[in-house]
């Protein structure tokens, strides 16, 4: 990808910024998924091309559908942009699109295949430690959620990373998630002890 794709890409997160939570915006958090796609692909054999752009473009949904489906809608918006604007095949954007639509847990899509599965363990790496769960509760608290309507889905999107993590096969993931769990442990009792 050359540099002035690159800024195109950017510019598709700063058409709508202002509904994007500062913790899933470009510079603070799709940067950041990028960082860690780089990290896993060495090992692996996937299409490299396709996991850059779905990558970079894996959360442009979310300038336009704020509460949900952003998957979905950043799916549809990244194969227009790549076919129209930056003039790749329907092939292509197709196989990027796919990526980008299963990288979500809602609804709760198999990845059709490693690439896709590869975003969605980068996506979900920055979802971890005392970052993810800041970024987690701003998101949420964004979105009017009480403390325990946030914890609640904290603990359901806990289980399923931890379970579509080992089907991955990244086991090596899964500790990472033990600040959450214990955070979520430690709310419940805090919040939810018997008298």
């Amino acid at each position: 990808m050359d540099k002035k794709e690159f800024e195109k890409i950017k510019e598709l997160y700063d058409n709508g910024n202002n509904e994007i939570v500062p913790g899933h915006s470009f510079e603070n958090h799709v940067l950041k998924v990028y960082e860690n796609m780089k990290k896993i692909i060495p090992d692996e054999d996937v299409d490299r091309e396709v996991l850059e752009y779905a990558t970079l473009l894996h959360d442009v949904g979310r300038c336009y559908e704020r509460n949900c489906g952003h998957a979905e809608k950043g799916a549809e918006l990244a194969e227009e942009f790549l076919i129209d604007d930056l003039g790749r095949n329907k092939k292509f954007a197709d196989r990027v699109s796919e990526c980008i639509r299963h990288h979500s847990n809602r609804p709760h899509l198999e990845p059709p295949n490693r690439e896709a599965e590869i975003l969605w363990i980068a996506d979900k790496m920055h979802a971890m430690g005392a970052t993810g769960l800041c970024r987690f509760l701003m998101t949420l608290g964004a979105k009017n959620y009480s403390c325990d309507e946030a914890v609640r889905f904290l603990k359901q999107r806990v289980l399923d990373a931890e379970e579509r993590a080992r089907d991955f096969g990244f086991d090596d993931m899964v500790e990472g998630l033990d600040p959450l769990k214990d955070f979520v442990k430690r709310y419940e009792e805090e919040n939810h002890a018997p008298d």
